[in-house]
């Protein structure tokens, strides 16, 4: 990958083929995300948004597995939240 594609595909995420692929790809990142330093990418505000969006979309599918991610994510995000 050269550093033109890295940088316009920093989470590697264009090869994938289908969307098993896509939610293996984000788990892996989601775990990767855990293992790094923690940074304040959004408000409280924004964070409690991004977590009501998640977990809405998390309930029109609840057996689907990017749905099931989408509500591990909002999960996580309303524990750190304390909510």
């Amino acid at each position: 990958m050269t550093d033109s594609t890295a940088r316009q595909d920093p989470f590697g995420l264009t090869g994938v083929r289908d969307h098993e692929e896509y939610v293996a790809a984000l788990k892996r990142l989601a775990e990767q995300g855990r293992r790094e330093r923690c940074v304040a990418l959004l408000s409280e505000t924004e964070a409690h948004v991004v977590a009501e969006l998640l977990g809405q979309y998390a309930l029109h599918n609840p057996a689907g597995r990017l749905n099931q991610l989408a509500a591990t994510l909002a999960a996580r995000l309303y524990s750190r939240l304390g909510a």
